[in-house]
């Protein structure tokens, strides 16, 4: 077996490479998943977003049998894609693989990885695990049918002031303030630059300022709504929403949300969606009485590269 193992060399996937990597890529995963999946590495092809560094794979007699992606995003974070393997390959030759590309991410000054996995006992975190990736958070993913909620015109003790570029400073500001005992994957605390978490909330869907809001009380900023637009599928997704630590347990949770739904839903869209942290029960709670419902779960793992 040993001998077997060190016959395997780990590369970069060539260009005459990519079309069978990133098939393998995808072929493992969930019949439902495959689609969306698919339409993810080509917009990252499209957009030239498929790094050389970042796409590797394991050649056994010149015969590519694993692949693994860490998917660049903004903000010096990476998506992980797994490594995928090929049938009878050993998982050791996986663990080996995802060693290889963290030693690339980390080279290419990443900040952190991360992977969402369909839950803890899954092969993919197993191994993640044993190579020093550890499990931070069970996100929900939730969705309010709009056209099943009274969102109204009602009265709300808050204003909602949009936010304009030049404010950003303010913003990253007011966005770490929310952050102070936070109970939304508070693993994931000072690990990078408000600017980079900025630069990432601005990348989810199509961003547009009109839609990013301080959230104020008698004339003083208390929180912030960041909401983005997903036109292909008629969705609004609540990216963040904070209150600074001082002014919660004011029962403003509701008042956040049921503005956020009016807008979408003004705004023609079907759906506003989210994702939270399942231990958060204050924020699940309140996103449930505004009318949402779990339409998945799953598990975050995530690795913190030094600078």
């Amino acid at each position: 077996m040993d001998s077997e193992i060190d016959a395997i060399k780990y590369v970069s996937i060539s260009s005459a490479q990519r079309a069978e990597a990133l098939v393998m890529l995808v072929s493992q995963e969930p019949t439902s998943e495959r689609p969306g999946r698919i339409a993810t590495i080509v917009t990252a092809l499209r957009a030239g977003d498929v790094s050389a560094s970042t796409l590797v794979g394991a050649e056994r007699d010149e015969r590519l049998t694993a692949v693994a992606w860490g998917q660049i995003l903004p903000g010096k974070t990476v998506l992980l894609w797994p490594p995928r393997l090929a049938a009878n390959e050993s998982e050791l030759v996986g663990d080996q693989l995802q060693r290889f590309l963290d030693s690339r991410l980390e080279a290419a000054a990443i900040r952190m990885a991360q992977a969402v996995l369909p839950d803890r006992g899954h092969r993919d975190a197993q191994r993640l695990e044993r190579v020093g990736y550890r499990h931070v958070a069970d996100l929900l993913y939730l969705v309010s049918q709009l056209d099943r909620v009274d969102a109204g015109r009602g009265e709300f003790d808050l204003d909602f002031v949009q936010y304009t570029p030049d404010e950003r400073g303010r913003l990253g500001e007011l966005v770490e303030r929310t952050y102070i005992n936070t109970l939304d994957i508070p693993a994931l605390d000072g690990i990078r630059e408000m600017h980079d978490i900025l630069d990432g909330y601005e990348q989810i869907g199509e961003f547009s300022p009109d839609r990013w809001f301080f959230i104020q009380s008698n004339g003083a900023d208390v929180g912030c709504l960041l909401l983005n637009d997903h036109p292909g599928q008629q969705q609004w997704e609540l990216v963040y929403m904070g209150i600074v630590p001082e002014r919660r347990g004011s029962g403003w949770g509701r008042q956040v949300t049921r503005f956020a739904q009016r807008l979408a839903k003004e705004a023609g869209r079907r759906r506003l969606i989210l994702a939270v942290d399942a231990s958060n029960d204050p924020a699940v709670s309140a996103y449930t009485k505004a009318g949402f419902f779990e339409l998945l779960r799953r598990s975050v793992f995530l690795k913190i590269f030094t600078a």
